[in-house]
């Protein structure tokens, strides 16, 4: 559904007293979600504008992954979302948890928020972002409701979808160059940009999915993620496309390395 559609259908849920206390939210993290995001807690906030702008309001917790592993830890889930969301608000009203990234929870901070989610005081609010539900615990999946907005990033399709994470898979760089070169010149000019989003998108995918099967740490698969979100930027940038790949390859770390 669209961002004004979903907007509708929770605010109408918070009216009627028939909110859910968690939403999993599934679209663009730096796009829909985002929206999303912004115009609940304008709804829920509407006179500390400033601090829901800045982050800074009292009963708003926002939690992201860090470090190197771009990981949500367990004391970063206790000491930003856990604590914080079990203390009476600080406005008397509602408040309002957000997980960004919410795939990237490890096994324990998972664990540690889906007690906060089976049992919420009341007037709380959970918003899980994501671009990747698939990788989220099931048991958080089935106690939240699930908002699909629209991903403007899809994956290359068939056959040059198992081309590529073939090549990608045998860390051939010049194959994926050439691979690459070739999708540009099949598309017209006003879809390239769109097909080198595809093309790197599928290359995440690619490493989430070996994550998802166990083949690769969870670390580790967001380690590769960066450096192919890294790689994207720096192709969007017009550089050369062989020698971006060549030091990405150098950089992603696979199960047989």
């Amino acid at each position: 559904m669209e961002v004004d559609e979903a907007f509708s259908l929770i605010s109408h849920a918070i009216d009627s007293g028939h909110a859910a206390h968690g939403y999993l939210v599934v679209g663009d993290l730096k796009g829909g979600c985002d929206e999303l995001t912004d115009r609940l807690l304008r709804k829920l906030f509407p006179n500390e504008l400033e601090q829901i702008e800045a982050k800074g309001h009292p009963d708003v917790a926002w939690l992201e992954p860090e470090g190197a592993k771009r990981i949500i830890k367990v004391e970063s889930m206790r000491e930003r979302i856990v604590e914080p969301m079990s203390l009476a608000a600080f406005s008397g009203g509602w408040k309002v948890g957000v997980i960004v990234g919410a795939d990237r929870m490890e096994a324990p901070s998972a664990n540690a928020f889906l007690k906060s989610l089976e049992e919420p005081t009341p007037k709380t609010l959970y918003l899980m972002l994501t671009d990747q539900p698939d990788a989220i615990l099931p048991t958080i999946v089935s106690r939240s409701q699930r908002i699909d907005l629209p991903l403007s990033e899809g994956l290359l399709q068939d056959e040059d979808y198992e081309q590529v994470s073939e090549l990608f898979a045998a860390k051939d760089a010049a194959g994926l160059a050439t691979k690459l070169a070739e999708l540009k010149e099949d598309a017209d000019d006003s879809d390239v940009q769109l097909v080198r989003k595809r093309f790197f998108k599928t290359l995440m995918s690619f490493c989430r999915q070996m994550m998802l099967g166990g083949n690769l740490p969870r670390y580790q698969a967001f380690r590769n993620v960066e450096a192919i979100e890294d790689a994207y930027r720096q192709s969007e940038r017009s550089m050369n496309d062989e020698a971006v790949l060549a030091f990405l390859m150098d950089r992603v770390v696979f199960p047989s390395s």
